[in-house]
């Protein structure tokens, strides 16, 4: 609850220009806040009735509430923000922050964009918030680029009844005469519908940061609630809500923080600036309560079936390594059971696609459904294996590239709450082929061209280029310009036997070719903005897209420390690379007979790390790094071996010669 408030004189500071708006927004900004707890207010459930409600995605360190503020107020996900209270001084009737800290380590994000574009436009900002001696988050999103809010009231009372104290209330010179009030107290609202004299208003409320108790449970996902209308029709409330989505995140139920500021904008009728990366909040179906539950459940899953075939894939892969590498004489059967086991590690990746589509994430539930995808997948692949181990690697990568395509056909259903990570729920934007889902893209596209005419091959890895490049299925430019590159890189090999300059020179201009029919498809083909188009609509124009591609190869290589088993597969692509070029006696059973096989595996590391500077994640070169593994030891743990370590499944190659 608010304090009593200042005297008149000083929170009844002389407003800019519009006295008496027309239209007014009124944006609450709370701190550690859940969805349910949203929804058991009544104030707010009123609200989310008359309006809609969904659930806000940040771009990282969505649990720092400063961080959320200051991207609130930017438009563009804020890089960082110092957390702890806000620095700021009273001072004509306002707030002066000091908003140096949080500029230093903004990124391309401007804090107070929205406050600066506001009196651009001559209209006004207020904030009211409570007396105390740490500033509040909230200041961080109502003030303007050099950290003024231009009047302020701090310890007003939103319980003021009498009409004659009602019209001296420190409060009502902000609500009758700004354009925005921010403000930390829900309260704020039911007192500014009561005497604003705007006759259209928008309420937003978010939640910012998130408590001890949601951190425990993973929930870093605040609350967003939109509602428009009349002072009497907002104070009425309405029955259910409705959810709220946006072409940021073409999610039924889900926005980004950096859609608030544009809304606002576009709400007042003030152009959004080109620095603001974010769309306008519009209603959608139903609110997103069972996805939020959903997103409840994924995070109490997702890290110990991740760590478990994390865990498999390293004892396998190392297991791999020191039969082929290190044992003069391994015994058959331990070189039929390692080489199974590799291809049950990227089998497990496979399987990965289709559990994030489970009605449940019920522990039992998603380790059952593993295992069973898992072993039909392997299954099948040892059996079309038998002749050549090499068709059981493809086998288990093609079953990869069928179910992420046919996740795209129906709409992106496993990219929500996806068990390899990078969902719609995490991230400033999240929609179509995910990072990590492109690298089964690649993987089965390229190991797939090794078994078809170059042609066909070449048309096979073009055709996977165009799925992920378009803006209403793919809408992913890295995982796009990847796989056009790996089309050239294939063509090259087939045709001239080197990666030579011609090669290169074709894998360059398909780069090029690609990015101009991805811009020429987003601008004229549905699906709404995507990251293309972001940047090419900037002031900046190429230059943008160079720095933006400087900015995702830094957050890729920050977001890779943090995961330190990363590396391997970063540094193991290149590794894998040279051993492919170089042909070590050992693997001269996989690499010798096949030619293109060995220019698959070129390929395909090469196409990884090409994947990796192009992303903003580690996710593509982690799958793409599984499969080539899998590519170099099963073939050659299979020729060494007399039997599978499935009953009944033989493995019918010759013997390795000696060299």
């Amino acid at each position: 609850m608010l304090l009593l408030g200042l005297a008149l004189a000083l929170t009844l500071s002389p407003m800019p220009a519009s006295a008496v708006p027309g239209r007014q927004v009124l944006l609450v900004v709370l701190t550690e806040r859940s969805y349910e707890q949203v929804l058991a207010d009544p104030l707010l459930a009123d609200l989310a009735g008359a309006g809609g409600i969904g659930l806000m995605t940040s771009s990282g360190g969505a649990d720092r509430a400063s961080r959320t503020a200051v991207s609130l107020g930017a438009g563009r996900s804020a890089s960082d923000a110092p957390p702890g209270p806000v620095p700021f001084d009273e001072r004509g009737g306002g707030l002066i922050v000091d908003v140096e800290p949080y500029g230093e380590v903004a990124g391309d994000a401007i804090p107070g964009l929205l406050g600066s574009a506001l009196s651009n436009a001559g209209l006004a900002v207020g904030y009211v918030g409570p007396r105390t001696a740490d500033g509040d988050v909230a200041m961080l999103t109502a003030m303007d680029r050099g950290g003024r809010i231009p009047a302020a009231v701090l310890g007003a009372s939103p319980e003021v009844e009498d009409p004659a104290a009602a019209a001296s209330d420190p409060a009502t010179g902000i609500i009758v005469g700004a354009d925005l009030v921010v403000s930390p107290d829900p309260g704020v609202v039911q007192l500014a519908l009561e005497r604003t004299q705007a006759g259209d208003v928008l309420v937003v409320v978010v939640g910012a940061g998130a408590s001890g108790a949601m951190r425990d449970r993973g929930d870093i996902v605040g609350p967003i609630v939109l509602a428009r209308g009349s002072p009497e029709e907002l104070l009425r409330g309405g029955q259910d809500p409705i959810g709220l989505t946006s072409s940021t995140t073409r999610r039924p139920g889900i926005v980004s923080d950096v859609d608030v500021a544009p809304t606002v904008l576009d709400f007042l009728r003030v152009r959004v600036p080109s620095d603001m990366v974010g769309s306008r909040i519009r209603p959608s179906a139903a609110p997103p309560s069972d996805l939020h539950e959903r997103y409840l459940q994924h995070q109490r899953v997702v890290g110990p079936v991740g760590l478990a075939a994390l865990a498999f894939a390293l004892v396998s892969l190392a297991a791999g390594l020191v039969v082929v590498f290190g044992l003069r004489r391994p015994a058959p059967r331990l070189s039929g059971a390692v080489g199974v086991a590799t291809l049950v590690s990227a089998a497990l990746l496979v399987a990965l696609v289709p559990t994030s589509v489970l009605p449940t994430y019920a522990l039992a539930v998603v380790v059952g459904c593993l295992v069973a995808v898992a072993v039909v997948v392997v299954a099948i692949a040892l059996r079309l294996g038998r002749q050549d181990p090499r068709a059981a690697v493809v086998a288990v990568a093609a079953s990869g590239l069928a179910f992420v395509l046919l996740d795209g056909v129906l709409g992106w259903p496993g990219q929500l709450t996806p068990m390899l990570g990078g969902g719609s729920l995490d991230g400033e934007r999240f929609f179509g082929l995910g990072n990590a889902h492109a690298g089964f893209v690649l993987a089965g596209a390229v190991l797939l061209a090794a078994r078809l005419p170059t042609p066909a091959g070449v048309g096979l890895i073009v055709a996977a280029s165009v799925f992920a490049g378009l803006p209403f299925l793919g809408a992913d430019l890295g995982g796009c310009l990847t796989l056009a590159v790996a089309a050239a890189l294939w063509f090259g090999l087939c045709r001239w036997r080197t990666l030579g300059w011609r090669t290169w020179a074709l894998a360059a201009g398909a780069f090029l070719g690609a990015l101009i029919l991805v811009a020429v498809a987003d601008a004229i083909l549905p699906g709404g903005p995507t990251h293309l188009s972001t940047v090419a609509g900037g002031e900046d124009g190429p230059l943008g897209g160079i720095a933006l591609f400087g900015d995702r190869l830094v957050a890729n290589v920050r977001s890779t420390s943090q995961t330190p088993a990363a590396w391997l597969a970063v540094l193991g692509l290149p590794f894998w690379l040279a051993v492919a070029i170089r042909r070590p006696r050992r693997l001269r059973p996989t690499l010798d007979p096949d030619d293109r096989w060995r220019d698959a595996i070129v390929v395909l590391a090469l196409g990884g790390i090409v994947g990796y500077l192009l992303n903003d994640t580690h996710g593509m070169v982690g799958v793409t790094f599984t499969f080539v593994s899998a590519a170099m030891l099963y073939p050659t743990l299979a020729a060494a071996g007399v039997t599978t370590a499935v009953p009944g499944v033989a493995v019918e190659v010759a013997p390795e010669t000696p060299s």
